[in-house]
């Protein structure tokens, strides 16, 4: 027994000896430069792993990838044959790495640091990571596969809008065509639906009848007609969608003859989801935010765009006595629907039938609700100016488009999360002419309303500028000029009283500008907002010293347009080498830039807020009187610290960025490496926190860093 263990001891280290001398072997021979050599020991030995890291080492990617397959391991002969550029090899690798996920995944980071996009889009989507392929895909420009991940994850917002990319740049592409038709149809969105069934139906017969199609064209081609048959009857165009049967019927001759005997057999597709649990097939009601004289208003969740939204239903009908004021409301909501202001509540929607408004989610209250959270209704000065700016250019767009608001209220001046001021409910007043009654909601209307408003005159932009005076005096005073309860007759013949009246500590400074404002005949206001913006610009917003004031904090929880009141709305992080300051707002709960600003900045900030975009920094505030700005605080990496493939995400985002700063007629002045972080979902193109030394053209700093970044 002995002389077994001694002689099995013997054996193992003979066979330690010979693994140690072959180790030894291979290693002076790699010093040698004879790696071919060392690699030819090392898979003779069994070390076929070790034989293709040598190989690999000196080029020889084919022998490499074939040890690598020999071992087992499919990703590195992946690795190894991204080298060879031999497609075929590569293509049999994938077939197999197809069917194991984990492996899958590893090649694909391969694929992607090699720059093969496509690749790896197919290899993260075998492993089940639907964005990751989604993303490879649209970087590899395969638009119609990036859409379909994003369907098939149910992101029908993403998977629409790159189909509508897909189309235009082939418009011959008829699976495309029908492809975005189904998304458009199933929020019922029937009319964008039915031109994407008519286009794919169009791309499918290309030069040939319906009756000679045949294969994936014949199919295309079915399904195309029979969605634009559900679309065009669903919108009441029945001549046209029997037209579009009868174009079906000639390929398919056992079709019933009409659209109802199609629904009745299942022939006709489902249009939209169902009514019972969306608004118009699209918008799922969530919960009631609030009720009017003229709707409730309801917070709705937008399944197209996946987005949160106000919708107003409107408790009236196009008939009787009120269908005169009815066809006016109609006629604004749809131009004000075009108006795209950054102090216009975007109208997102108007539904005739409903009917109902569907506007973009005011998530920071009202001026009403500001007025309430203080204790004497007057809000700070630092506050005034800014909110009566925003409302007045707001107006100035509204009125060049010909619309009157007529029923301009603190109400009815809204405020986003981050404190943007914005005017809304365009045209509603219109609907008073439908009997309403003099309920709580009517008497806070008269509150503000004109002189010729009551006296039956014709309200224009002027009739809006006097309820904007009535806002100023309470914003001044807490107080509002006529306190009623007669208000018709106070408007009417009552002399507007001084704001120095009101609140003697404010001085005279303000007086001629609220008389002119709440003057009786429309001819003795100012003739526009622009006019009047002018005015508030020579006016010098100085806190009074006051019991009044010092009384009214702005509630904590209130939204603010002022970036750096209250104090305790910040909490201060560290300084930055730039001399900015990190800090964190606990009024939205979120992270913020605290920018030292001077005149030239503060200038160049206010432009550049009105290219609100994505992929640029968001300005949330300007405050000249506390010298600071606040911006958005996008998280990421640096642009240098990315590999090529997220450089060229990055790059085409910071694009985007360029392309809305130039729209806004503003200009960067600093786009380089290191104003740019890029995170997970986007690239974000930071702003510069000191006045540029000298100023550059955009487009041409851009060229210039992708010139840098691209690989050599």
């Amino acid at each position: 027994m002995v002389d077994a263990a001694d002689s099995q001891a013997a054996t193992h280290h003979a066979s330690d000896d010979a693994e140690s001398e072959r180790d030894a072997r291979i290693a002076a021979l790699v010093r040698e430069g004879r790696a071919r050599e060392a690699a030819a020991i090392a898979r003779d030995a069994g070390r076929l792993l070790q034989a293709a890291e040598l190989l690999a080492s000196v080029w020889e990617w084919d022998e490499a990838s074939a040890l690598a397959v020999a071992a087992g391991n499919l990703p590195l002969a992946y690795r190894y044959a991204l080298e060879t550029g031999a497609p075929e090899k590569r293509v049999a690798l994938l077939r197999a790495l197809y069917d194991r996920p984990d492996d899958a995944l590893v090649a694909a980071d391969h694929a992607e640091r090699r720059s093969r996009a496509d690749e790896a889009a197919g290899l993260r989507m075998a492993a089940g990571d639907v964005d990751g392929a989604a993303r490879l895909y649209e970087l590899a420009g395969d638009l119609a596969r990036a859409a379909a991940c994003h369907a098939s994850a149910g992101r029908y917002r993403d998977a629409g809008k790159l189909y509508e990319r897909r189309v235009r740049e082939a418009p011959e592409d008829m699976e495309s065509h029908l492809a975005l038709a189904r998304v458009l149809a199933r929020f019922g969105r029937d009319e964008p639906a039915a031109r994407s069934f008519q286009a794919a139906a169009r791309a499918a017969l290309a030069a040939d009848l319906p009756s000679s199609l045949d294969g994936p064209r014949a199919t295309v081609f079915a399904e195309a007609q029979r969605g634009l048959i559900a679309c065009l009857e669903r919108m009441g165009f029945r001549e046209a969608a029997t037209a579009a049967l009868d174009e079906l019927r000639q390929r398919e001759h056992d079709l019933p003859l009409t659209i109802d005997e199609m629904r009745a057999k299942g022939e006709l597709p489902v249009v939209g989801e169902a009514e019972s649990t969306y608004l118009a097939g699209r918008y799922r009601i969530v919960r009631p935010l609030g009720s009017g004289a003229t709707g409730r208003v309801y917070l709705a969740r937008d399944a197209f765009y996946e987005r949160d939204v106000a919708v107003k239903v409107l408790h009236i009908t196009n008939e009787g006595a009120g269908r005169d004021a009815y066809a006016r409301f109609v006629k604004e909501s749809r131009i004000a629907a075009a108006i795209d202001h950054p102090h216009v509540v975007r109208v997102l929607e108007f539904n005739p039938d409903g009917p109902f408004l569907v506007v973009e989610l005011m998530e920071g209250g009202t001026l009403e609700d500001r007025f309430a959270a203080t204790a004497s209704g007057a809000l700070p000065l630092g506050d005034v100016r800014p909110i009566a700016r925003a409302v007045l250019d707001g107006l100035e767009a509204v009125h060049r488009r010909g619309i009157v608001h007529r029923d301009l209220k603190p109400a009815n001046v809204l405020f986003t999360a981050a404190g943007q001021v914005k005017i809304g409910d365009f045209g509603v007043a219109h609907l008073a002419d439908f009997g309403a009654t003099m309920t709580g909601a009517m008497l806070g209307t008269l509150a503000y309303m004109a002189p010729e408003q009551i006296t039956g005159g014709k309200p224009d932009a002027s009739t809006d500028l006097y309820a904007f005076g009535v806002i100023l005096v309470r914003m001044l005073t807490g107080r509002l000029p006529f306190p009623g309860p007669d208000y018709l007759a106070q408007h009417v013949h009552d002399a507007p009283p001084r704001p120095s009246s009101l609140r003697p500590a404010l001085g005279v400074a303000y007086d001629d500008l609220v008389l002119r404002l709440l003057a009786k005949e429309q001819k003795d206001r100012p003739r526009g907002a622009a006019e009047l913006r002018d005015a508030l610009d020579a006016l010098t917003f100085v806190e009074p010293d006051d019991d009044v004031m010092a009384a009214t904090p702005v509630a904590r929880g209130a939204p603010s347009v002022r970036p750096s009141a209250p104090p305790s709305r910040y909490v201060i992080g560290a300084m930055r080498p730039d001399g900015s300051r990190s800090a964190h707002d606990t009024l939205v709960d979120r992270p913020v830039v605290l920018v030292p600003i001077d005149e030239r900045l503060a200038a160049r900030y206010r432009r550049l807020a009105l290219a609100d975009g994505p992929f640029l920094q968001a300005v949330l505030g300007i405050d000249e009187t506390t010298g600071e700005a606040v911006l958005e605080d996008p998280r990421g990496r640096s642009l240098l610290e990315c590999g090529p493939m997220d450089r060229q995400r990055a790059l085409r985002d910071v694009g985007a960025a360029v392309a809305v700063v130039r729209a806004a007629a503003a200009r960067h002045g600093a786009i380089d490496a290191e104003h740019v972080r890029v995170a997970a979902g986007r690239a974000v193109l930071l702003l510069p926190t000191v006045e540029p030394a000298a100023e550059t053209d955009d487009v041409d700093a851009l060229e210039r860093l992708r010139v840098v970044l691209s690989p050599p």
